[in-house]
């Protein structure tokens, strides 16, 4: 009986450690150290100053195509696009608001709440 609740303790206290290691460390490693993060995303100093949108998340994928300020977005997924400074409203099944800074390359990853 005490061998099945130390066995058990164990393997209780190493789930945090899993977690960290399946989860957090992989997430630490893929962050950039140059960009700035939020909510949407984030956003990094362009190499030429001008500006762009990448659009990493398509929202699931069957919610119609992608629209950016109301117009078809004919980019692909992760490919860069040179859009004007400014509110930006990302559509797919519904509609995200971010703020894309001159000068820089904003990267949109998430659609939820």
């Amino acid at each position: 009986m005490l061998k099945k609740f130390i066995i058990t303790l164990l393997v209780l206290l190493s789930l945090p450690i899993i977690y960290i290691l399946i989860f957090a460390i992989p997430q630490w490693l893929n962050t950039d150290p140059d960009a700035t993060y939020e909510l949407r995303g984030r956003y990094k100093d362009s190499p030429d100053g001008k500006t762009y949108l990448v659009i990493e998340d398509d929202n699931g994928g069957k919610c119609g195509p992608l629209e950016v300020n109301g117009k078809p977005w004919p980019h692909r997924l992760f490919e860069k696009g040179q859009i004007e400074p400014g509110e930006v409203s990302i559509e797919c099944g519904t509609w995200i608001g971010v703020t894309v800074r001159a000068g820089t390359t904003y990267f949109f990853d998430y659609w939820g709440p």
